[in-house]
């Protein structure tokens, strides 16, 4: 075994000290960042996919606010996970490929998550996540514990930007202390019967120790910038919504939070979207409950209502798009440095379909500009986890594929 090996094998980093004249090089490569944004219930495929591929394809009626980013993003068909059949359970494996209600606890690790422990924490939070309108719970730890989720844009500012009191400070020190202590002691604990027991608890002890380390880690991470002031950014936090559902009001107050923590370099992984629910979102033209109005049958009426809330999701998308491409860089703009997925575990809810996923990704320095054709020589659909890996190599990971991946999207890169 080399020594590279060994020490990548038994979690060892080893980093040169800051220099400053490299830092200031234009060689420099600057950090990449991921934003994964899903809608809960799919999109409906007669408008949301164009009818022709390559780059001079025709916009379809929900992406039409893309258009002036036409040479930033891509369109992907007949591509999804190909052995996910679990209906609007597929929001939790959107991320993964892998249905966590069937899987060995953390090998349905989520991608955004192996991303975001890849950069640990070198910024303040490893990863950040918000959904609107319910959990979208499709963001899993190595441990197999599911990702907690903000749902108040308020609330998620401050916790990325307002710094706590000094007495608050002092607490969480203490706070964190006694974590640590805890875990020290737990961990004396399992040495003393984990030669002892079988098989099957053992592996179960393995999974307890996994969490363990996680916390570990997240728990030193978290001293290491306790001290550290949080950047002033400008954001307007008295903005206030009607309701859960004002996402006139709610999502561009979401999108900005990302978009001044990507600037900031507060997080480099994101995850965030629209849930599932049946409630009315006050949007105008929209009078009937989300869920139902995905159930449309076909009814004119219902099928209006729905692009309306979809349209509303691509030009909020678009919007955070041209927010990252307008902003400049040392090197570029952000945009460059951003990689955008939108998505969902649904291709069509109507029929409750996990097939022909909606999926575009914008940014990330990637070849953009065409509407992908991704249905095999066989007839099979593409591995939506080609993409992920992709999309992590160019994040900084060496990894050859993840999860079900069968190979890479060298369109992206051709």
């Amino acid at each position: 075994m080399s020594r590279r090996t060994f020490l990548k094998a038994a979690g060892i980093t080893i980093a040169l000290p800051s220099f400053e004249s490299l830092a200031a090089s234009p060689r420099t490569k600057p950090p990449m960042r991921m934003v994964c944004v899903a809608s809960a219930l799919g999109m409906n495929p007669a408008t949301f996919f164009p009818r022709s591929f390559a780059r001079g394809y025709e916009f379809s009626p929900v992406l039409g606010p893309l258009a002036g980013l036409r040479d930033d993003f891509t369109v992907f068909s007949h591509m999804d996970h190909p052995t996910i059949y679990t209906k609007h359970g597929s929001m939790s494996s959107l991320l993964s490929g892998v249905d966590p209600e069937h899987a060995a606890v953390g090998a349905n690790v989520s991608m955004d998550q192996l991303a975001a422990a890849h950069v640990g924490y070198q910024t303040r939070f490893p990863s950040v996540h918000i959904s609107l309108g319910g959990s979208q719970g499709n963001s899993w730890s190595s441990s197999g514990i599911k990702v907690r989720e903000e749902s108040d844009p308020l609330e998620l500012f401050r916790k990325l930007f307002v710094n706590d009191p000094e007495a608050a400070k002092q607490a969480r020190k203490l706070e964190l202390d006694q974590q640590g202590s805890v875990l020290d002691l737990v961990r004396e604990q399992t040495r003393r019967f984990e030669r002892t027991i079988n098989q099957p608890d053992r592996e179960k002890l393995d999974e307890y120790l996994t969490a363990i380390r996680e916390a570990e880690v997240g728990i030193q991470g978290m001293k290491r910038w306790q001290d550290i002031p949080k950047p002033k950014v400008g954001f307007d936090a008295t903005t206030r919504a009607h309701s859960g559902t004002d996402y006139a009001t709610l999502s561009p107050l979401m999108f900005d939070l990302l978009f001044l923590a990507i600037q900031s370099d507060t997080s480099r992984v994101f995850t965030a979207g629209f849930g599932m629910h049946n409630h009315i979102i006050e949007l105008d033209g929209v009078k009937e409950g989300y869920h139902g109005l995905t159930h449309h049958g076909q009814l004119p009426d219902r099928l209006k209502q729905l692009q309306i809330i979809e349209t509303f999701y691509i030009a909020q998308l678009a919007r955070f798009v041209g927010k990252l491409k307008q902003s400049r860089t040392g090197q570029g703009n952000l945009l460059d440095e951003t990689m955008v997925f939108f998505g969902s575990g649904l291709g069509d809810a109507a029929r409750h379909s996990n097939r022909d996923l909606p999926l575009i990704l914008a940014g990330g320095g990637f070849r953009h500009g065409s509407h992908l054709n991704c249905k095999r020589p066989n007839g099979e659909q593409t591995p939506l986890n080609n993409l992920f890996t992709t999309m992590l190599r160019n994040f900084g990971l060496e990894i050859d594929r993840f999860n079900n991946a069968t190979g890479t999207m060298s369109a992206l890169t051709a």
